[in-house]
């Protein structure tokens, strides 16, 4: 007799449970239909939407101008360069320059979760003049790492337009200290000899 009760509980526990996985399946079809119709409901609806996200990547053939908001406190690559001609006997020796980000202000706090700032070295045998190239933000570090929220924009503004600044001198402290200066490369007559590390 117990286990006829038993048998009894258990197949109505088992059509429970169909019941709910019934149920569930169903929850789940109206979930999606629902992901489905609502993004497009604002263009059916004629309610202009807020939001366009994400925005498609643009392409641009020239440095767009900044927005009027994004004003430097410094200039850019106040000592650039042009890089200069090298020699068809000159043999380039090419160094992999890193530091952490901020390293100025924060140390090597950052290098130790690998955000880093990289740079690329150059440097002539033939003259013994050294080259750093280095990408660069237009209107500082803290412009271009932190969103400003601007009450007339819905989106965050970034203020992160950059550009390589090339430059004669390596900062050996500089990249040393914290960070990393090693030679990559050597690139001489149309051959370049990597170096194994």
């Amino acid at each position: 007799m117990a286990q006829e009760v038993d048998t009894a509980q258990g197949a109505e526990m088992r059509r429970g449970a169909g019941a709910a996985r019934g149920r569930a399946s169903w929850c789940w079809a109206l979930a999606l239909l629902w992901l489905a119709v609502v993004p497009g409901w604002s263009r059916v609806s004629g309610i202009p939407s807020r939001r366009h996200w994400p925005v498609p990547y643009k392409r641009f053939d020239f440095r767009p101008k900044p927005d009027p908001y994004c004003q430097a406190k410094y200039t850019f690559c106040p000592t650039g360069s042009p890089i200069p001609v090298m020699e068809g006997d000159d043999d380039i020796e090419v160094f992999r320059l890193q530091a952490p980000v901020w390293e100025f202000k924060y140390g090597d706090l950052l290098g130790h979760l690998k955000i880093m700032h990289d740079a690329i070295g150059f440097r002539s045998t033939l003259t013994g003049k050294n080259y750093t190239m280095e990408w660069y933000e237009l209107f500082q570090l803290g412009n271009c790492t932190f969103p400003h929220l601007r009450p007339e924009m819905d989106a965050p503004f970034w203020c992160n337009q950059g550009a390589a600044c090339f430059f004669e001198g390596i900062d050996d402290v500089h990249w040393k200290e914290n960070g990393t200066l090693v030679q990559v490369a050597t690139i001489s007559d149309g051959e370049t000899e990597a170096q194994r590390g």
